[in-house]
């Protein structure tokens, strides 16, 4: 049985090494372009060359992140990426976008492809839709427990990676808008702005309930106690994050994560508490186990950014001499940086006062003084920096370990040439001497000095398994011959392991999107029965579906001889799946707005519709389904008009707010109770809106699965839509009859560019 796998980050070369050296066994990285961390280092082609190589030759896996959204015109040269990887044998492709997916399946058929947590997979049924495509692994969502995963895993042969250390997100992977809608920094697309870091206000009922806290920013993933549970489960691979961290960082994660994985297989050695230690010094916002591990403190509303470690308090400052004084709880040394927590600011240390002189250290009981220019006169001070930790960590990486392990065969007989048979691994080479091997005429060559020679492995990644010697009596080797030798089946190893072949196949060609001819029509979804009851005499209306308010939807619809449809949530597990499919409701539908994979493959037979769910924003996307597709909120008016031309029915939404978070995390239940208690009942009969820095308001609302829903704080509208050969979407989410009203009669008289003078609104992509 495979041993659960340890997938550390990496930004550059310095960090992909740290992590080989400290126990990888698999490496993601991202390319130069195309990146979901498009502000990391990442790697250019000839590093990513340079990258396999090195990984393959200290036997780690590469793994390429191409997992974004792509564009129309960025194909051409991604498949140029693409068709690079695989030559160089790169082991694995990481995608979230489905039209790219389905494509890399056909091209190359015999290239491993990971499905990545941008496309939300919280069920089986979610898995088994990608099981029928080929792929080999999927990354579960964050939200995800252990139940979940372990039920995953038993009824699907797909690998599951799940994630196991590092930042979270505090909404749902691929389903955050926020930082998009907010400054056209789209996550989706790698370039997150990561407005979760930032202070909000909670309202209740329109009055502040919650002030200027850090109410989106989740602690950071520590797992590290669980794994055997993980194992338990068959996860298949371990997720460490970090491509945006140091390679101290990536070492030290790695390192304490490698023991642990090994002391679950009987390693006598763990973790320790100096490898926490180090993990939480390079980086940490407090920890937690997650969701996976049912940990209902995710969110700290105090600070968003590195803590640090403690390192003392502030007992005084001089506003004469600008310096701050602390008795230290931790030694602080000259290059360590500091955050003193009272006014949430810190610097590095270049000057340490002790008693009135400049030292180069200061240790714990001691009173020193710091150079500070802001006045602070109380509170913990942090160490964020230990230029100790570095130096050690740096160490791990500096210099060649052994990977792996090498059997010699010498073959020395009289009159014949000198051969060396090298094993390792699946590898077998063989060097032969220009030597003939003559009888000693003096002291025979002995067995017990050939092997201490062909022993000498030095700085080789290899270590001796065994060596067999085939040798005649009374014969003489010249030492430097077996040097030699050793050193030739070294490199002849190296350049096997190197240059490994993967792929065998020649990339195949894509076939061309057909041409199809569109039609239009108009959709409109409401959330409440208020808003239905206002839209009931309309065509094409889709009731967002929630279980509380099904039936009652359904019978106003059916009194009125509406037919019923239902906007499904974009957020599925395999409970609430069940759940779905046991409301007798939903066999007498006549219409779907699904939004997540599970539900699309279960409920195929019924008339869908793809929703936004599923982050369509390019044709080869949308030519790879033959339903009607609602796109994606982040598509300019140019892709439109390109997926119009091969979508059976393209349908845009031109009104109406978007969701720009979904959260398994509740802010109602954290302000009363400081974690999420579900169905604690306190949103009920209340309104709330999330307030940010420059005052915008944003809707909250709890569905009933104790999920919340922030949307954003202005309405979509697009007012240049008559020209595109597409259908049209009116979304109603938190709006009051009347303004629904106004919205519909501006929609039927075409009056959207009078409209828009009337109310604040956002066009979103559409001009981009």
């Amino acid at each position: 049985m495979n041993r659960i796998e340890i997938l550390a980050p990496a930004g550059d070369m310095e960090s992909l090494k740290a992590a080989i050296a400290n126990g990888a066994d698999a490496i993601y990285l991202g390319p130069d372009l195309f990146s979901a961390r498009a502000f990391a280092k990442n790697f250019s082609l000839p590093e990513i060359k340079e990258a396999v190589e090195y990984a393959h030759l200290h036997n780690v896996r590469i793994f390429i992140t191409v997992n974004i959204l792509y564009h129309d015109e960025e194909f051409e040269k991604l498949f140029h990426y693409i068709d690079c990887f695989y030559e160089y044998q790169v082991d694995a492709l990481l995608i979230q976008d489905i039209g790219l997916l389905k494509a890399v399946r056909r091209r190359y058929p015999d290239f491993e492809v990971h499905v990545s947590t941008q496309m939300t997979l919280n069920s089986l049924e979610a898995v088994r839709y990608f099981e029928d495509l080929g792929v080999t692994r999927i990354v579960v969502s964050r939200e995800n427990s252990i139940e979940e995963i372990r039920y995953i895993k038993e009824h699907s042969p797909l690998e599951v990676e799940v994630f196991a250390h590092g930042a979270l997100c505090v909404s749902y992977s691929g389903q955050c808008l926020m930082s998009s809608m907010i400054g056209k920094r789209s996550g989706n697309r790698g370039a997150c702005a990561q407005p979760c870091r930032m202070t909000y206000q909670l309202k209740e009922d329109g009055h502040v309930i919650e002030d200027e806290a850090f109410l989106l920013s989740p602690r950071d993933l520590c797992t590290i106690d669980h794994l055997q549970e993980y194992i338990d489960a068959n996860v298949t691979s371990l997720k460490l994050e970090g491509r945006m961290k140091k390679p101290e960082y990536v070492a030290a994660i790695t390192k304490a994560y490698r023991k642990a994985v090994d002391h679950c297989y009987g390693a006598k050695e763990n973790y320790t508490k100096d490898d926490i230690h180090d993990m939480k010094q390079m980086f940490n916002r407090h920890y937690t186990t997650g969701f996976p591990f049912h940990d209902a403190h995710i969110v700290d509303t105090d600070f968003s950014g590195n803590r640090g470690m403690p390192l003392g308090v502030v007992v005084g400052y001089n506003r004469k001499r600008k310096v701050v004084a602390i008795k230290l709880s931790d030694e602080l040394k000259q290059g360590d940086s500091i955050l003193f927590k009272s006014v949430d600011a810190g610097r590095p240390v270049n000057k340490i006062y002790l008693k009135g002189k400049l030292v180069n250290k200061g240790s714990p009981g001691e009173i020193v003084e710091i150079e500070f220019d802001t006045p602070v006169f109380k509170g913990e001070v942090m160490k964020t920096v230990s230029i100790d930790t570095l130096k050690k960590l740096d160490e791990t990486f500096m210099h060649e370990k052994k990977y792996r392990s090498i059997t010699f065969i010498l073959h020395a007989h009289k009159d014949l040439y000198l051969t060396l048979e090298a094993i390792s691994g699946n590898e077998h080479v063989t060097i032969t001497s220009e030597h003939l091997i003559e009888e000693a005429r003096n002291t025979p060559t002995d067995a017990a000095r050939i092997t201490k020679q062909l022993s000498k492995l030095g700085s080789t990644i290899y270590t001796i398994d065994d060596i067999n010697l085939d040798l005649d009596k009374n014969i003489n080797i010249p030492i430097s011959l077996l040097n030699s030798l050793r050193r030739d089946a070294v490199d002849a190893l190296n350049e096997r392991f190197a240059h490994m072949k993967l792929h065998h196949l020649q990339p195949q060609a894509l076939p061309l999107p057909k041409v199809r001819t569109p039609h239009k029509s108009n959709y409109i979804v409401v959330r409440t029965i208020e808003q239905l009851q206002t839209v009931i005499h309309e065509d094409n209306v889709y009731m967002y579906y929630d279980e509380e308010t099904a039936e009652e939807a359904f019978e106003l619809l059916t009194g009125h001889n509406q037919p019923v449809n239902f906007y499904m949530p974009r957020i599925n597990t395999d409970e609430d799946i069940q759940r779905i499919l046991s409301n007798p409701i939903i066999d007498k539908v006549k219409s779907l707005i699904v939004n997540d994979y599970g539900l699309y493959r279960l409920l195929k037979d019924k008339h869908v519709i793809l929703g936004t769910g599923f982050n369509i924003t390019n044709s080869l996307s949308a030519s790879s389904f033959d339903e009607s597709i609602i796109a994606s909120y982040e598509t300019s008016r140019l892709e439109l008009e390109k997926m119009s031309k091969v979508t059976n029915e393209l349908i845009v939404q031109i009104y109406g707010k978007t969701e720009n978070m979904i959260t398994e995390h509740c802010l109602v239940s954290q302000h009363y109770f400081q974690k999420k208690i579900k169905h604690c009942h306190r949103c009920k009969g209340h309104t709330y809106t999330l307030v940010d820095r420059k005052g915008y308001e944003f809707t909250l609302f709890t569905d009933e699965r104790c999920r919340n829903h922030i949307l954003h704080n202005v309405p979509l509208l697009i007012e240049s839509y008559g020209s595109l050969d597409v259908s049209t979407l009116l979304f109603f989410l938190d709006e009051e009859p009347e303004t629904i009203k106004e919205v519909l009669k501006a929609y039927k008289t075409n009056s959207f560019h009078e409209y828009r003078k009337q109310i604040t609104s956002t066009s979103g992509y559409y001009k981009a």
